[in-house]
C-alpha cells in the first residue's frame, strides 16, 4: 500500500486508505482520547477554585463541540467522495459557527469574572429566587428575574441561542430552494462535488465565522487586554482567540483558488482549520490542569515541610527533607528538595482580616485583580465582624437573648445570601460540600423565604450584615425595596464605640415582625461559619496572600533600590 493515493483526495467513491489516510484516522483516534481523557479531569476536578471560575461546564461544552468538528476534518480525506456537499453544508453552516460561538462565550467569562470582581469590592448584592402560587406564575416569575439580574454572560448566550435559529432559519431556506444539494430546488444547477463547495450557498456560513472571528474575537482581545492575572488567563485567552484567526481565510482560499488544487489533494480545505481548533482545545484544556497541578505541588510540598517544621520545634527532631526556619512574626524560610523560598504566616493573613491592617485594602484589590476571589475576602471580614458583633451584643447587661440571636440570624442569613448561596450569591464561595450542606440546613429555608419575597421586578439586591447600619427597619417599612443592606466600610470601621452600642440597643428594641418569619434553628451560634472560614481561609494563604505579599516585597524592594 501506497503511502499517497496518486489520486489523492478526487471525490471518487471509494475510501483513501493510503499511509497518510490511516496516519489521520490513528492520530483523529489517539487525539480523540486525549481530550475526553483532559475533560473528565477538568470535570472531575471542577470545584477546585481555579477551575470553577473559568465555568467548566460551559468550556468542556466548547471543546467537545469543536472536537466533534476537528474529528470529521480528519476523516474527511478517507471518506474521500462519500463525505456528500449536503453534510459539509449544514456542518458549516451551522454546527461549526455553533461551535465558535461556544467558545467564544466561553473566553468572555475571564472578562465577566474580571467585571464582577471589581462589583464586589463595593457592594454585595443576592440575586433574589421565583415565586408563586402555581407554575404559570413560578415560570413567569423565573422569566422576569432573568430579564432583570441577567449578567453579560446571559445576555451573550441569548444572542447565540437567537443566532443559532436565524442561521438555521437561513440555512434551511437556501437548501430548499437550490438545486446543488436537492431535485426540487428554483436557483442554481447541479454540478461536481468540488463545485458544488464553491457556490453562494456557503456565504452564511463565511458570514458567521466571520463575525466570530473577527468581530467578537478582537472586540473581547480589546476588553480584556489591561487584565493582569496570575493563573496566565488572559494570555490563555488572547492565544486562543489568534488561534482562531487563519483558518478561515486559509480555507476559502484552498476553495476557490485553482493554484492550491495540488495541496488540496491530500490536505483537504476544511484541514485548515484544524490547527487554530487543536491550539485552542489544548489552551482551554491545558491551562487550567496546570494551574491545578501547580497548585497541588506546591501545597503538598509546602504542608509538608511545615508540619516537619512543626515536629522540629515541638520535640527538636531534625526534619530529614525540609529546612524550615523562621525569619520573622510573618515570614517562614522554607526549603524542600524542589523548591525553596518565603512563606508568609497564616497568622500574617488572620492579623490582617481581623484588625483591618494597611496591607487589607490592597489585598482586596489584588484578590479582585489578579486572583478573582475578592469573595474570600468580603466572607472572612463578615465572618470576623459577626463574631465580634456577636461577643458585644451578648455582652451588653440585660439584653434580651432571643431578640439578640432573631438580630444575629438575620446577620448570618444575609452572609449565606450573599457569598455561600449557590442559587442567591453572585459570586458564591468555594467551600467542601459538606460544609456547604451544614450551612444550608441552618440557613438555607430563611434564605429563600428572604429571596422569593422579592418582586419579579427586582434586580440584584443589596444585602446587610450590620442592622444597626439601617437608617430605618427595613422589614417593617413597605416603601423599602429590599430587606437586607450591604455592610458598609464605615459600619467595620465603628470598632466598639458609643453610638454603635447606642444603634445595636436601638435595633434589638425595634418591631422585628419580618424576624418571626425567620425561626432560629437551635444550633445556630457564634461559630456557625467557623468550618467555612478556616476552609476559605487556607484558600486565601496558600496562593493570593503569597503571591501579594511577595509582589509588595518586590515593589518595596524596588522603590528601595531605585532611592
Amino acid at each position: 500500500m501506497p503511502f499517497l493515493n496518486p489520486s489523492g483526495h478526487d471525490w471518487a467513491d471509494n475510501y483513501n486508505l493510503d499511509g497518510w489516510g490511516t496516519c489521520l484516522i490513528a492520530f483523529a483516534a489517539l487525539y480523540t482520547l486525549f481530550v475526553l481523557g483532559c475533560s473528565g479531569l477538568l470535570w472531575r476536578w471542577r470545584n477546585h477554585p481555579v477551575i470553577r471560575m473559568r465555568k467548566p461546564g460551559l468550556a468542556i461544552s466548547a471543546v467537545l463541540v469543536l472536537h466533534v468538528y476537528v474529528l470529521l476534518v480528519f476523516l474527511v480525506y478517507p471518506w474521500n467522495g462519500r463525505f456528500s456537499c449536503a453534510a459539509e453544508y449544514w456542518i458549516m453552516s451551522i454546527y461549526f459557527p455553533i461551535g465558535i460561538g461556544l467558545f467564544q462565550a466561553s473566553n468572555q467569562v475571564l472578562l465577566l469574572i474580571s467585571r464582577g470582581q471589581q462589583v464586589l469590592l463595593t457592594q454585595d448584592t443576592y440575586k433574589p429566587l421565583p415565586s408563586g402560587k402555581n407554575r404559570r406564575e413560578y415560570y413567569w416569575s423565573a422569566f422576569m428575574i432573568w430579564c432583570r439580574t441577567a449578567k453579560q454572560q446571559d445576555i451573550f448566550e441569548g444572542f447565540l441561542a437567537a443566532g443559532m435559529v436565524l442561521q438555521f432559519i437561513v440555512s434551511l431556506f437556501i437548501f430548499v430552494i437550490s438545486r446543488r444539494f436537492n431535485s426540487y430546488g428554483i436557483v442554481s444547477q447541479p454540478t461536481t462535488p468540488a463545485l458544488c463547495r464553491r457556490g453562494w450557498e456557503w456565504a452564511p456560513s463565511i458570514i458567521w465565522q466571520s463575525a466570530w472571528n473577527y468581530i467578537a474575537g478582537p472586540y473581547l482581545l480589546y476588553k480584556i487586554r489591561m487584565i493582569r492575572d496570575i493563573y496566565n488567563w488572559q494570555l490563555q485567552t488572547t492565544l486562543a482567540i489568534l488561534a482562531g484567526l487563519p483558518g478561515t481565510p486559509l480555507w476559502l482560499a484552498a476553495i476557490y483558488s485553482d493554484k492550491l488544487d495540488a495541496v488540496s489533494r491530500y490536505w483537504v480545505p476544511a484541514l485548515w482549520f484544524a490547527p487554530g481548533l487543536i491550539t485552542m482545545q489544548l489552551i482551554a484544556l491545558l491551562g487550567p490542569l496546570g494551574q491545578v497541578f501547580r497548585s497541588r505541588k506546591s501545597k503538598k510540598e509546602t504542608d509538608q515541610a511545615l508540619r516537619e517544621f512543626d515536629l522540629k520545634k515541638s520535640k527538636g527532631v531534625a526534619a530529614p527533607n525540609a529546612s524550615v526556619t523562621t525569619t520573622s512574626d510573618t515570614e517562614v524560610s522554607v526549603k524542600t528538595g524542589s523548591s525553596s523560598g518565603t512563606r508568609y504566616t497564616v497568622e500574617s493573613l488572620e492579623n490582617s482580616i481581623s484588625n483591618q491592617t494597611p496591607d487589607l485594602g490592597p489585598f482586596r484589590e489584588f484578590c479582585a485583580e489578579k486572583c478573582f476571589c475578592v469573595e474570600n475576602v468580603a466572607f472572612l471580614e463578615k465572618v470576623v465582624s459577626f463574631k465580634r458583633e456577636w461577643d458585644r451584643i451578648f455582652s451588653v447587661p440585660g439584653q434580651d437573648l432571643d431578640n439578640a440571636r432573631q438580630l444575629m440570624y438575620r446577620i448570618a442569613v444575609s452572609i449565606y445570601l450573599t457569598l455561600v448561596d449557590d442559587n442567591t450569591a453572585n459570586n458564591p464561595i468555594n467551600i467542601e460540600g459538606y460544609i456547604k450542606k451544614q450551612l444550608q440546613s441552618l440557613f438555607r429555608a430563611a434564605a429563600i423565604g428572604i429571596a422569593a419575597r422579592r418582586p419579579s421586578s427586582a434586580k440584584s439586591i443589596a444585602a446587610v450584615v450590620t442592622p444597626w447600619d439601617e437608617p430605618a427597619d427595613p422589614f417593617t417599612n413597605p416603601g423599602n425595596d429590599h430587606p437586607l443592606r450591604p455592610l458598609t466600610q464605615h459600619s467595620m470601621d465603628k470598632g466598639s464605640s458609643a453610638d454603635l452600642d447606642t444603634e445595636v440597643n436601638s435595633a434589638l428594641d425595634g418591631d422585628d415582625s419580618y424576624s418571626a418569619d425567620l425561626p432560629v434553628p437551635p444550633a445556630f451560634d457564634s461559630a456557625c461559619f467557623d468550618r467555612a472560614a478556616a476552609s476559605i481561609k487556607h484558600m486565601l494563604w496558600q496562593q493570593p496572600w503569597q503571591q501579594y505579599m511577595r509582589s509588595k516585597r518586590g515593589s518595596t524592594g524596588s522603590a528601595t533600590s531605585s532611592a
